[in-house]
């Protein structure tokens, strides 16, 4: 797994080759979801917070705990299969198996005894990826992950910060965004305030219209910092030293807790 230049708008006639994405390549995939997506209206849910009666996921790990709002009326499969997982105990002292420095990490497989990880999904099991123009891979999203292009399986991401995305590049993007015929001006307000967001508040852009974004954290941000500054195979990108995570339960999120 390499880094590599993902043009990540180039499905939407934007010109982003200088964009990077580091570590993982998260999808083999051509297709980009961005070019059907209708940027007329874009609600950035995932910097709003939890509201009361929201569903939650919680992460227990061995570096602390991570906490984040999942967004069934977004992507009703993925957290509902999501959620079944959990309370069947299939994330219970799972393994994170793959670091990427500083920009996401992985889970949901387990360790056997012979070192190897296990308890991914059958591609005949695996999910169509649900893309939403609302959900973004911030800082703290949690992505649905899969091998397999356009699917998920068991395992998921969460993002950390790919801080290769510079200043300069979002204002080629916003040039080129500027010079398009193809945007209305609302179109364009909105795409603009988008990259501002992603600068604001970092993420993984490169893994934007590839996969599905299915949950944002609200708290545990550090925690997650934490495990991505852990070292990894250079090849593998498997943690030097394990890192578990030792349950995830889902509640309902209440302010008064």
């Amino acid at each position: 797994m390499k880094k590599k230049l993902l043009a990540a708008f180039a499905a939407i006639t934007v010109a982003v080759s200088a964009l990077g994405m580091s570590g993982c390549t998260v999808t083999s995939s051509d297709y980009n979801a961005m070019a059907d997506y209708d940027f007329t209206s874009i609600d950035l849910v995932q910097l709003e917070g939890p509201r009361d009666g929201d569903t939650i996921a919680i992460f227990d790990t061995d570096l602390g705990e991570i906490r984040a709002v999942l967004y069934d009326q977004y992507c009703p499969k993925t957290v509902a299969k999501f959620i079944e997982r959990a309370n069947a105990g299939e994330y219970n002292n799972s393994s994170i198996n793959a670091i990427v420095k500083d920009t996401y990490f992985m889970a949901g497989m387990h360790l056997n005894d012979k070192g190897q990880y296990v308890g991914r999904d059958d591609d005949s099991e695996a999910l169509e990826h649900e893309y939403n123009v609302n959900l973004w891979p911030f800082q703290g999203a949690l992505v649905a992950y899969s091998e397999l292009p356009g699917y998920s399986d068991a395992r998921y991401i969460i993002c950390d910060n790919d801080d290769t995305m510079t200043q300069e590049q979002i204002d080629e993007l916003k040039n080129s965004m500027k010079e398009s015929d193809k945007y209305t001006a609302e179109q364009k307000a909105n795409l603009d305030n988008l990259f501002d967001k992603f600068m604001e508040v970092g993420g993984v852009f490169g893994m934007a219209g590839y996969v599905t974004v299915f949950g944002q954290a609200y708290e545990g941000i550090d925690v997650i910092e934490k495990i991505t500054a852990r070292q990894s195979d250079e090849k593998t990108y498997k943690p030097l030293e394990d890192i578990f995570v030792k349950s995830v339960t889902i509640s309902t999120y209440s302010s008064e807790e």
